[in-house]
This record gives C-alpha cells, structure tokens and sequence, in this order.
C-alpha cells in the first residue's frame, strides 16, 4: 500500500478497456479520491461497481474501501507545496483567525470522517466495553488527547489510567493482561515510547488499538485494530493543532458509541457523577 498511484499505472498496459478507464480516472482525480463514492466512480466511468471492485483485487487490494486508503495513504506522504505559515499570516485580526481556525477545524473532522473505517470503530468499541481496564498513552500533544479520553472512561466508571511518563506507561504496560486494553495514540505512528508500550502491552497479551494518520506506519501495523484519522498537518500543523482536534474526534466517536450501546446503565452513570461533581462544587 505504499504508492497505490504507481501500481495502478504500472497496470495500466494490462488491463481490460472498462478496468483501464477506471485506473485512468482514479489517477488523474488522486486528491479528490476521499470524496468519490465507489457508484459516482463506476458512473463517470461508465463501468459498473463489479469493475472497480474487480481492479481493486487485481491491484492486490479487498476491494474499493482499501484501495482508496491506500491513495490517501500515498497522497499524504508527498510533501506538500504549500508547506508553510499559511494557516497564519501577519496582521491578522482576531476575525480572521477564528475563520481560518474553524475552517480548518471543520476539515479536520470532515477528512478524518471519510478514513475512519466504520468496521475497525464497532471492533474497537467492542474490546473497549469488554476491557477489564483501559490504558491510554501518547506523547506530547498526543498525551493532552490520553488524558482527556480516560476523564471520559473515569465518567463511565471504567477503570482505566494514563501516564504522560513513558517510563511509568511502560511499567505499567507489563500488567496489561489478555482482557486489557491499550490505547496508543500518535499522529505519525512512529513515536519510539508508544511502539514500545504497545510492543509491550501485546507481549503480555492486551488488545492494542490505535490512533495514527491514515496509512500503514509502524504503530498501525502492529495495533490489533487500528484506527486512522486525516493527514492534516500541512497547514495547521503550527502546535499539532490538526493532529490533536482529529485523535480527541475519534475518542469522541468512540466514548460516544459506547454509551450508545450501554445506554441506560451509562446515562444513569453519567447522571450519577455529574450530580456529585455539581454537589462538590456547591460544597
């Protein structure tokens, strides 16, 4: 999966008319792929989904889904030209920061919604829910996501714990036991400390399940179930602002569907602390 761009025009030589007017067409729209549905592409095509579906197993691929991550994937490991202050400018009034803010904001959420698989979240939600404890770990500004997704699970009276110190993750790692899980999060999936805590944490036989820009990078690989969100660095990379907004949209989906699928016990335990937390403050 790393060029899928240039597997598809090694093939085109080899394939059948229908399949090659498919391959042509994905190689000249790569940066729009995210947006285009597997039946809009059979019909500017004027193929069927049996044919894209068909030259995505040729290319190696299961089907369109994985092939598409597979562009994306290759698409944001080309450096981008544009790789500059351009989220900021000098002399921008406060208005214009919060358009640019929030516009850039709103795309986070709306890339990340197109490459996270629906299939890998209902598998993650269901080793969540069955997890004797829950472990969170990322470094820097993945940590601030870390602490933020176990506050939730604390709400939901789960147990779970997070460390920003990798020494201390790490040693807390080789508890982790088959019926844990480990939530490792980190943007580029190559951070040294979370490889080593998720190595870790399957050794001794815990469910590891990742948060990584889309693409198949050390931490993906070696995750149980592996969730991606957008690459979104390139403009407002200034702070890890992109990264940061796409991992705690994804621990929301998550925190969310479980209590979708626990509901009434999770809204009374929701209720429950939210009533001791206003009763502390009036204290």
């Amino acid at each position: 999966m790393n060029n899928a761009g240039l597997l598809l025009q090694s093939m085109l030589n080899t394939l059948h008319p229908a399949e090659k007017r498919v391959a042509e067409y994905i190689l000249r729209h790569q940066q729009q792929i995210s947006q285009i549905s597997v039946q809009k592409l059979a019909e500017d095509t004027e193929t069927s989904v049996a044919t894209v579906a068909r030259l995505a197993q040729r290319a190696g691929f299961s089907g369109y889904r994985e092939l598409k991550f597979a562009l994306l994937a290759a698409t944001a490991a080309i450096p981008k030209k544009d790789d500059h202050f351009d989220d900021i400018r000098p002399g921008m009034d406060s208005a214009e920061v919060i358009r640019q803010l929030t516009r850039g904001a709103k795309q986070c959420i709306e890339d990340t919604a197109l490459v996270l698989s629906a299939e890998q979240v209902d598998r993650a939600v269901t080793a969540l829910l069955n997890a004797s404890k829950t472990a969170f770990f990322g470094v820097g500004s993945s940590s601030f996501v870390a602490m933020d997704a176990s506050f939730k699970w604390i709400r939901l009276n789960r147990w779970s714990f997070v460390y920003s110190d990798p020494q201390v993750m790490l040693l807390s790692g080789v508890l982790l036991q088959p019926g844990d899980v480990l939530v490792a999060i980190s943007y580029s999936g190559k951070t040294k400390e979370t490889l080593e805590v998720a190595a870790m944490a399957k050794e001794h036989g815990a469910t590891v399940i990742s948060i990584t820009q889309v693409g198949n990078n050390p931490l993906h690989q070696m995750a149980d179930i592996g969730l991606w969100v957008t690459a979104t660095e390139a403009g407002m990379k200034r702070g890890d602002i992109g990264s940061r907004l796409a991992q705690t949209h994804v621990i929301d989906i998550l925190y969310m569907s479980m209590i979708s699928r626990n509901f009434t016990d999770a809204v009374l335990q929701l209720e429950e602390t939210y009533t001791m937390v206003r009763q502390k403050r009036k204290g």
